[in-house]
């Protein structure tokens, strides 16, 4: 079987091979970023491709330009744009305890991210995955010992369980990349946000801002401020800031 080197399967399969051996081989947090990222999209984006390049795909373009597919996208792109600005408000609210749109980035982020990591990538759905993973590991288990009674030669008979272990092997990496997202998923958030929104530099001067690391600026003279030095549970908290430093 010959592989198509200019396929868009390959070449999103070969890019996302190249960052997880990347992210192994040099353990650069930006790399495994996006190798996390990507790996929760890649479903979403082999579909993509699948719907633009397939006959299937086709065809229920040509049957959608009959129903008026473009309402029916503008429709479907409101309703998630609504459900993610929903969820992202809500998840964000549940770990900063303060308004989601006061963390611009993440939140966008988050909104763009919706669909992967906010309805699919629960712990039911992933629990799920590994279950079916389990079951077919299962039963292709059984099968192979077959494989060497038919009237196969021995060098198919290798390939074949080569192909079997790749897949395996990938789809496990797969299911377990989203495992650690959908429990870490508060934490990897908190880590970004802090990245991405929080302030170093700022103008400060109460007792507080001794012991900060960053700070959120919420409106006003209120902040919230990190401080890594304290416990666990009272790191994040809202301060009255006094903008007395000079510069």
């Amino acid at each position: 079987m010959k592989v198509n080197l200019k396929s868009p399967y390959f070449i999103i399969l070969t890019l996302w091979l190249l960052l997880l051996g990347t992210t192994i081989l040099t353990s650069n947090g930006i790399v495994a970023a996006v190798t996390i990222f990507i790996t929760g999209l890649l479903p979403f984006l082999l579909f993509v491709f699948w719907f633009s390049v397939s006959l299937v795909g086709k065809s229920i373009r040509e049957n959608l330009k009959k129903w008026h597919w473009a309402v029916i996208f503008t429709w479907v792109a409101f309703a998630y744009a609504l459900f993610a600005q929903k969820w992202t408000a809500s998840f964000l609210n549940e770990i900063f305890y303060i308004d989601g749109s006061s963390l611009g980035i993440t939140s966008t982020l988050l909104a763009v991210l919706f669909t992967p990591f906010g309805i699919f990538y629960q712990e039911t759905v992933v629990g799920g995955l590994w279950n079916a993973l389990i079951f077919a590991g299962l039963i292709w288990g059984g099968l192979l010992p077959i494989l060497f009674l038919l009237p196969i030669g021995f060098k198919k008979v290798l390939k074949i369980l080569g192909v079997s272990l790749l897949v395996i092997f990938l789809f496990s990496f797969f299911v377990g990349t989203i495992t650690n997202l959908s429990s870490n998923a508060k934490l990897i958030t908190k880590q970004f946000a802090l990245w991405a929104d929080f302030n170093s530099n700022h103008l400060c001067t109460d007792s507080w801002s001794k012991e900060a690391a960053s700070l959120l600026y919420l409106g006003g003279d209120r902040v919230l401020v990190y401080s890594p030095i304290r416990p666990v549970n009272q790191q994040f908290h809202v301060e009255h800031c006094n903008f007395e430093r000079n510069f």
